[in-house]
């Protein structure tokens, strides 16, 4: 169970890192998309049940910054709204 564990793990880690590649490089480096994924990531996580990995798209378009974060959820959590 370890090993399927740690398995998961770097597959996961991999498909982090070749979603970041493949993202456009011109408007943020590859470090910063990674930061700002995770941040976003521990959010997403608060509200849904996330199934894999977020991704991200950033274009910049007459001094425009469009950005486009997609994931897949399996279901939203339930949470109480204080009034």
């Amino acid at each position: 169970m370890y090993y399927r564990k740690n398995k998961r793990a770097l597959s996961e880690e991999y498909e982090r890192a070749h979603t970041i590649v493949q993202s456009d490089k011109s408007v943020m480096s590859d470090a910063c998309k990674a930061l700002v994924l995770q941040d976003f990531t521990e959010k997403f996580f608060e509200y849904f049940e996330v199934d894999g990995l977020p991704k991200m798209e950033i274009a910049v378009e007459d001094g425009v910054y469009h950005v486009n974060i997609k994931f897949v959820a399996c279901r939203i959590k339930k949470f109480n709204v204080l009034e």
